[in-house]
């Protein structure tokens, strides 16, 4: 099985796993894909290898440094020392960029030609490496500016252009054909008054840019950085599948998306949903409903009983309800779901559509040694507890991952460390 994943910092309506790949096929040759939140690569590699990954996008500010960590690099990647896209090929990891792609397919669906056009890329991270090396791979003229010359200096040299500081750009933007802005959205650098109505912007940040607002008020042709989600997709789909990718159906995942009303923990037994869930209702204000304790009390007895007494498919069907009752409630709720849940397809659908569904993630071992095996009848009937749990984790390893928007992992976290973490992620969501 083969399994994708992006790292970074998503958020829900503008990054759908649509625009980015799919994870790995099942038996029916079915995709996944799902968002594993990072905040270093060293964690990122790690869960790489340790959930079998077999490729992963990546997002600022970790493109560099995946770059760095790759076995073989791709030409564009030697040139940009940024990768977006990394593949496990032949057992090495392999760094490419789809970026530039996101770059040229944006301006050249806009109706702009960029071979002979005067160019001026602000900012020289990984997304103004990736916009110089496509617009001067496109024949345009292209030149960088930083605000620290010297990296400025050494992209250039790299890709083969020029380079100034940002504190130029006042003489170079009156010549400048097309402008594309990299810089973060509170770095303000360009005054109104040096634009004029023959000038194209590309603006990489598509939130809350004060570029925008100045390039429309000056008339100018303003291409819409979401367009370099959309380009930069097709490319890596292909790299992580071999398939050809829909991109009609691509496009439909840069409108706008409803925002679930509810708050979704799934995972493996032990790893932490249960602790977790108060901790992250009492930050989001939101109720915290227990699914394995309403099942419980609807039914009377204990889930070790229940399961014991009457089957797994009883209690399978008892927690089908419990759910699909909490997912229909109109209050907006933090859900901690059993272990299990993923198991039944209505429910992963479900799941899908009114929740945020974040999956809390912690090694089979880990797991193993958190729980008291003897009230888990589904591990405590094997004499091996701990390989009957590796075993059951990889079978639902896949429903969690189709399942999920989000990953978070408690291996080498503390209940409130993974709850700060989630509301930090789900808190960008849920202000918009």
């Amino acid at each position: 099985m083969k399994l994708f994943s992006i790292i970074g910092n998503p958020v829900l309506h503008s990054k759908s796993p649509i625009l980015f790949g799919y994870a790995y096929p099942n038996s029916s040759n079915e995709f996944a894909y799902f968002r594993m939140a990072s905040q270093n690569v060293s964690e990122a590699m790690q869960l790489f290898h340790e959930l079998g990954l077999t490729g992963m996008n990546v997002t600022a500010p970790f493109k560099n440094d995946i770059a760095r960590l790759a076995d073989v690099r791709g030409p564009e990647v030697e040139a940009m020392q940024a990768s977006n896209t990394v593949v496990l090929e032949n057992g090495k990891i392999c760094a490419y960029n789809t970026d530039i792609f996101g770059v040229s397919g944006s301006i050249e669906n806009g109706g702009v030609t960029i071979a002979g056009k005067r160019c001026l890329v602000l900012g020289a991270g990984g997304a103004g490496s990736a916009a110089a090396y496509a617009l001067h791979s496109k024949g345009g003229e292209v030149t960088i500016a930083n605000r620290t010359l010297e990296k400025a200096a050494q992209l250039a040299a790299r890709v083969g252009c020029k380079a100034c500081a940002l504190n130029e750009i006042e003489k170079i933007i009156p010549q400048a054909d097309l402008i594309v802005n990299t810089l973060y959205e509170d770095v303000d650098v360009v005054n109104e008054a040096w634009l004029k109505p023959t000038h194209i912007i590309f603006n990489a940040i598509y939130h809350n840019s004060k570029l925008a607002s100045k390039a429309k008020k000056a008339g100018c042709k303003f291409i819409d950085g979401a367009y370099w989600l959309l380009f930069q997709g097709p490319p890596a789909y292909r790299r992580f599948t071999g398939l050809e990718p829909d991109l009609e159906n691509m496009k439909k995942a840069l409108l706008p998306q409803k925002t679930p009303k509810h708050i979704a923990l799934i995972g493996f037994m032990g790893a932490g949903k249960s602790t977790v869930a108060p901790l992250l209702g009492r930050q989001l204000n939101m109720p915290v409903i227990e699914v394995d304790a309403v099942l419980e009390q609807k039914c009377g007895n204990t889930i070790p009983h229940i399961i014991n007494e009457k089957g797994e498919v009883f209690f399978r069907q008892k927690e089908r309800e419990v759910l699909e009752e909490v997912l229909a409630s109109p209050t907006p709720s933090v859900i901690s779901c059993g272990g299990g849940a993923v198991t039944q397809p209505e429910l992963r659908k479900l799941l899908k559509e009114n929740s945020i569904v974040v999956w809390i993630y912690a090694s089979p071992e880990k797991c193993v040694n958190r729980i008291d095996v003897p009230s888990r009848p589904i591990l405590a009937r094997h004499a091996d507890p701990y390989s009957a749990a590796v075993e059951l984790f990889e079978k639902r390893k896949f429903m969690y991952a189709q399942t999920s928007w989000m990953l978070v992992s408690s291996n080498h976290r503390t209940p409130e460390q993974v709850s700060n973490f989630i509301y930090e992620e789900v808190g960008k969501v849920l202000r918009g």
